[in-house]
């Protein structure tokens, strides 16, 4: 349905950027973010938005990468550390639609769970958002905080690292839970290798023997104003041993 390619590329976009490791990662996880929004438009005016946003932050990583190659702009100007914090914002408000998305998606399936989880984590990143720009800008503008903002620029990078972890863990409660009209019952294939597929017991069972989707298509189920093109997956119960 897309969320499997939306926690992917969500880790690598957000989490190693604030790490201040760069592989292309943030381009590599943007460009897979995408792919999954693009799946999981079609279910959501939010996921549309977002995935408008994506291409934005995508163009951006892109220029943030390009420019200084090219040698247009120098490493250490100004102009690259506005556009990053163009990316930082856009990423930001990204995040926004895509949990804003989430709850719309989960009420329509009645998770209550991933609701209040969707509600939570949209305060958790305004919380760590505003101050967290508010140290961008200050350093931008060259205005000297001293202790207290070096205080609250570690307090902002370990808070969104608590923001990330909460965020993939909805995402995957979300891949685990939510499946497209017609899959509620679909169990995954068996991989050939035997340490993903033991990965994916463990997850399974952490979200009640949730299973998950077939990769395989099935032919879409005629458009309804009332139903949804996605449903809750089922719970397979265990029948208990003599």
């Amino acid at each position: 349905m897309g969320f499997g390619y939306l926690l992917i590329g969500y880790i690598f976009a957000f989490a190693f950027s604030l790490a201040n490791v760069y592989f292309f990662l943030d381009i590599v996880g943007a460009g897979v973010m995408l792919i999954g929004l693009s799946k999981l438009s079609q279910h959501g005016k939010n996921f549309a938005r977002a995935m408008l946003l994506d291409t934005v932050y995508l163009f951006l990583c892109l220029l943030r990468t390009v420019l200084p190659m090219l040698g247009i702009i120098d490493g250490d100007s100004a102009w690259l550390y506005v556009l990053g914090l163009l990316i930082t914002l856009v990423g930001l408000v990204l995040q926004f639609f895509i949990l804003a998305a989430i709850y719309y998606i989960a009420e329509k399936v009645e998770l209550e769970n991933e609701m209040q989880k969707a509600r939570r984590n949209i305060k958790l990143l305004l919380l760590y958002g505003i101050p967290y720009v508010g140290c961008l800008i200050c350093s931008l503008l060259q205005i000297n905080l001293g202790v207290i903002g070096s205080v609250l620029s570690v307090a902002a990078i370990v808070f969104g690292y608590v923001v990330l972890v909460f965020n993939g863990i909805l995402i995957h409660s979300c891949y685990c839970r939510i499946c497209l009209a017609g899959q509620e019952g679909g169990e995954r294939p068996k991989s050939r290798f035997a340490w993903l597929n033991t990965f994916y017991e463990k997850t399974d069972s952490m979200f009640d023997n949730a299973y998950l989707r077939k990769k395989k298509e099935q032919e879409p189920a005629e458009e309804s104003e009332e139903e949804p093109g996605y449903r809750r997956v089922k719970r397979k119960k265990k029948s208990k041993r003599k």
